[in-house]
């Protein structure tokens, strides 16, 4: 049986900045993971969404703040020396041994909003699957963000930083799910051994 739902329902949950202050920014990647596993021994580790969303390229941090519910914190650079941290509130919905989804939540505990850290919502989805030789995971993610933009970017032409934006978007996508690829397949391997 295959349970699927649309990734991103509207309406997108991403706090507004002032006009011309930031950058609208979103992408979308899938992965599927072919585990030599049983499709219960997959969808356990799967389960355990913090160390799956460590996986993720650049994750400074993952922290429970209540039952299913998750603040992920992904770290990046501006290109010029700023870093900077999105922060994404999570909740987590089961279909046991089918699905597993992760939504963005807005029961998150506060957070101050600066130059340097900005909160976006992330969406992913995980669909499990049977083969012969053990489980398929079809797993989706996508992430919508208003990145500020800081200082000296500012003089710059709206148009130019939105296009470098999303080119650059593009690119963290594909290094989010290779990285996230990668970090499972090894972790995975690792646990499913000790069991």
């Amino acid at each position: 049986m295959s349970v699927s739902q649309q990734l991103r329902p509207p309406p997108a949950i991403i706090p507004r900045l002032p006009s011309g202050r930031y950058i609208e920014l979103g992408g979308e990647a899938v992965y599927h993971f072919k585990l030599a596993a049983p499709l219960d021994l997959a969808y356990h580790y799967f389960c355990d969404i913090p160390t799956v969303l460590r996986m993720l390229p650049d994750t400074l941090d993952v922290r429970s703040y209540a039952h299913d519910r998750f603040r992920l914190m992904i770290g990046a650079t501006d290109g010029h020396g700023h870093s900077m941290a999105a922060v994404f509130d999570l909740a987590v919905r089961l279909a046991p041994g089918e699905a597993i989804w992760l939504e963005p939540a807005t029961d998150g505990p506060a957070l101050r909003q600066n130059g340097s850290t900005f909160s976006g919502a992330l969406w992913a989805e995980a669909l499990f699957q049977p083969t012969r030789a053990g489980a398929q995971v079809e797993y989706s993610v996508a992430i919508e963000m208003n990145i500020p933009i800081p200082g000296v970017l500012r003089l710059m032409p709206q148009s130019f930083l939105q296009s470098l934006g999303e080119k650059t978007m593009a690119f963290k996508m594909g290094q989010m799910i290779d990285g996230l690829a990668r970090g499972v397949h090894r972790d995975f391997n690792a646990w499913a051994a000790q069991i």
